[in-house]
């Protein structure tokens, strides 16, 4: 793969100007473009940009807002491979626009793809409208496939810079730098989602009980051990929990769902969407290869893991059941249940409040 080429690359110095054996020029760029998906506001613009010496990834609004970019170092040696890719699938030959063929299904709220070469002396873009894999050639998909993949290098953090990235902010946090001592990392887990969510767990003690800087409160002195969750995605702690019950980044305690005697289901509530032959949000984003399982997935899965990852909210449970309104037919529905306070972003999302007839 590209990547493992890149990697490999990077541990010698380039010296010299490498000769391009693809007829593409070393100074080409490479752009992969997608808009009109429907997904965050400040996603709605995905900008990969490749040429012989980085890789850059910008996300906006279509307005250019809450503009967002991440750049990694590539090499000539990678470029020369990913533009030799180019030129072994003739790109230059390829149609300007793929569309759904007749017979294919028509897969909506997925937006539209880009993908472009520029040189000098020529310039080529092909789109893809609506961008669904089915609607492109064996080798168009196979470009497509390296460029989401270079993407993905772009927003990542290695495991090492993600360790460094976690304790430093553990250290300069207000608990542990309070009173706290002998940080150790305990686990680390990389989850392959886009983008990438890495989780650390680490132990510390802290001379005095307590959380937060305690500067002017009155403290037990007594040796208190910790545990700390840390998440690092896109080069930033997004979260960290102290002990299970103290939000360090809030700096105030865990929100506990209100419980009552059969569990903590009392803000929860139950949201509907359709099933149709049309693709659902979520099994077009596992076909982009946003994230990977060991094993398929079960629907269950795939909704609890897109709705985590791409919107940060939790599903608590998900069925298929078939809603029959009198003197109407009967529809099938997959039903979630979710916080109550996350009903309104569901609703914009395409999801409906669920009522048992």
């Amino acid at each position: 793969m590209i990547l493992l080429t890149f990697i490999a690359g990077c541990t010698e110095k380039q010296t010299e100007v490498l000769e391009n054996e693809t007829g593409i020029s070393e100074d080409a760029i490479i752009t992969h473009k997608t808009y009109g998906a429907f997904t965050l506001p400040e996603m709605q613009l995905q900008e990969l940009t490749v040429n012989s010496t980085a890789v850059v990834f910008t996300t906006s609004d279509n307005e250019g807002k809450f503009k967002k970019t991440y750049e990694k170092p590539f090499n000539e040696t990678a470029f020369r491979n990913l533009t030799g890719l180019f030129e072994e699938n003739k790109f230059f030959q390829m149609e300007e626009r793929y569309v759904p063929q007749e017979g294919q299904p028509v897969v909506t709220d997925v937006g539209t793809l880009e993908v472009t070469l520029k040189e000098e002396s020529r310039e080529k873009t092909v789109i893809i409208d609506p961008y669904y894999s089915e609607y492109m050639p064996e080798s168009l998909q196979e470009i497509d496939s390296a460029l989401v993949e270079l993407r993905a290098y772009a927003v990542s953090t290695s495991p090492e810079e993600a360790e460094r990235i976690a304790e430093s902010w553990i250290e300069n946090a207000p608990t542990y730098s309070f009173d706290g001592f002998d940080l150790e990392l305990e686990s680390h887990e990389v989850f392959e989602t886009f983008p990438e969510q890495q989780i650390l767990n680490y132990t510390f003690t802290s001379r005095h009980g307590g959380y937060g800087n305690r500067t002017d409160q009155v403290v037990t002195e007594a040796l208190t051990p910790h545990t700390i969750e840390v998440t690092v995605s896109e080069g930033e702690v997004r979260s960290a929990i102290i002990d299970g019950d103290w939000d360090e980044i809030a700096q105030q305690p865990v929100e506990r769902s209100p419980e009552n005697g059969n569990g903590t289901e009392e803000d929860l509530i139950e949201m509907k969407y359709p099933v149709s032959e049309e693709k659902t949000p979520w099994n077009q984003w596992y076909e982009e290869g946003n994230i990977q399982f060991i094993k398929a997935p079960t629907e269950s899965e795939l909704i609890t893991a897109y709705y985590g990852a791409v919107h940060n909210i939790d599903i608590f449970d998900t069925q298929t059941v078939e809603d029959c309104a009198p003197g109407y037919p009967c529809n099938e529905f997959y039903i979630i249940k979710i916080k109550e306070s996350d009903s309104p972003r569901m609703e914009n999302l395409g999801w409906t409040k669920f009522e048992e007839n």
